[in-house]
């Protein structure tokens, strides 16, 4: 009897010591868990742009799927807007496909320094079909850009594509007067759609 009762006590206390070391474990991970998520929480210092930062060719790498990518220098009034420009070929790419690419961040801009020392963006297709309504052909494309440690910026739209010169201009707030801009235009062909990529003030990408 005396036997089975040691047996008793001495599992008790096993489990009762392995009970405790779970826990020490559980807290000590949670307090890890929550101090990475502070950490990534902590504001960024901003960093204001006196000149512009871009690449002639913004992408980085070569895909099937990108027909050419160019820089573009759009003068508004005596402001030089710099634009980072991808035509894609729609029926190569499919949904889940992405590229790397430098937009274009214009003088004026505040930006936080991580995003300033590495502008690059991923930029992944989440939707590319063509359907039809009422006769007309129609072409749905959405995108989501990101860019680690900095943001994720979603756009899309929406083209009938028997109109010429459609476009269209996602905004997303970047720091302070500063904004990304994503831009989408069709010409009426539904083998290719242009996207343009520029980081600038409000005041003045929103003039393009």
């Amino acid at each position: 009897m005396n036997k089975w009762k040691t047996i008793s006590i001495v599992l008790i206390f096993i489990v009762v010591v392995e009970g405790i070391i779970i826990f020490n474990q559980y807290r000590h991970v949670n307090l890890i868990n929550n101090n990475s998520v502070n950490n990534s929480e902590q504001i960024q210092p901003a960093y204001a742009v006196t000149g512009p930062e871009y690449r002639l060719n913004p992408v980085i790498g070569s895909y099937l799927f990108i027909i050419n990518s160019t820089t573009q220098f759009v003068k508004i009034c005596n402001y030089m807007l710099i634009v980072a420009v991808v035509n894609i070929n729609l029926t190569k790419v499919k949904e889940g496909d992405s590229f790397l690419l430098y937009p274009a961040i214009n003088i004026g801009s505040v930006v936080s320094e991580a995003l300033y020392n590495n502008p690059i963006l991923n930029v992944t297709i989440t939707c590319n079909k063509l359907f039809e309504q009422n006769r007309c052909q129609y072409l749905n494309f959405t995108i989501i850009a990101n860019s680690p440690k900095n943001f994720e910026a979603y756009g899309g739209v929406t083209l009938l594509l028997s109109q010429k010169n459609l476009s269209a201009t996602s905004l997303t707030h970047l720091c302070e007067n500063t904004y990304l801009f994503t831009v989408f235009k069709s010409d009426g062909n539904p083998e290719e759609i242009t996207l343009e990529f520029y980081i600038a003030p409000l005041s003045i990408g929103s003039k393009l």
